[in-house]
């Protein structure tokens, strides 16, 4: 099977490490813009594709870039930490069509900051490896594995759990996923969940006249405890002051 790979991140190393493991052809590569880059030369290094098959995706794809990833005839794409929205003219190239990596137990937390919103709303936390289709993280699913959430977790734990846990997902499904030839089910859509980044920023000042109520605060502290993003603050004399925790059990 052919496989146009848009990988970064651990998880897009860890991707690229176990096709190569399997003997799968790579056919192609997209990394993000350099500004955006995680470990993009090991996964460059670890494809085993050539330069002319390497390609720099940012948010506005050109129409030659897609003629060139059509050239390359893939039978499946995989989507693996991609920061942008695809157009439809990508996802829908490969016959067996492109499959998206999502931090989040779906159809709970569509959209941004998957992590956060467990320790904030108490919905269940996971990962999930779905197909790409019109909506944002609304494609049929094709494998879920939830994440335990604990008192002590914060924002850096959570995302730590979903990374292992997405390595384990992955080889699990790759075998079934290459056998059947549709192993997906719908979301339930009725009990999904979406945030943006706006409602993730929102998060981080903390009003010190406001009533919260204790556990909310906590919540809020500890989801966004995650280096090595700046934390919540709160301001005194026009300067911000940062708060973040730690936290243990005895």
């Amino acid at each position: 099977m052919k496989i146009f790979l848009m990988a970064d991140n651990w998880i897009g190393l860890k991707v690229t490490e176990h096709l190569k493991n399997k003997n799968e052809e790579i056919v192609g590569l997209a990394v993000h813009p350099h500004e955006y880059q995680n470990l993009t030369n090991e996964i460059i290094e670890e494809s085993g594709v050539g330069s002319d098959k390497v390609f720099v995706v940012s948010k506005d794809i050109e129409q030659s870039l897609i003629e060139e990833i059509v050239n390359l005839k893939p039978d499946i794409i995989l989507v693996v930490f991609w920061r942008y929205i695809l157009p439809e003219s990508l996802f829908l190239i490969a016959p067996k069509g492109a499959i998206n990596f999502h931090m989040a137990y779906l159809p709970f937390n569509r959209g941004k900051n998957p992590n956060v919103w467990p320790i904030i709303e108490g919905t269940p936390a996971g990962v999930c490896m779905h197909y790409i289709d019109s909506g944002i993280d609304t494609g049929r699913i094709i494998a879920r594995k939830e994440v335990p959430v604990e008192i002590i977790d914060t924002g850096k734990t959570v995302y730590n759990k979903q990374l292992q846990a997405f390595e384990i997902l992955f080889k699990e499904t790759w075998s079934k996923l290459k056998k059947e030839k549709n192993i997906s089910i719908a979301q339930e859509n009725e009990k999904s969940t979406y945030h943006t980044s706006k409602d993730f920023e929102s998060l981080r000042e903390i009003m010190p006249d406001k009533e919260y109520k204790a556990i909310d605060l906590i919540n809020i502290l500890r989801s966004k405890t995650f280096e090595p993003h700046n934390p919540c603050y709160f301001m005194h004399n026009g300067k911000k002051i940062f708060i973040s925790v730690k936290l243990k059990k005895e």
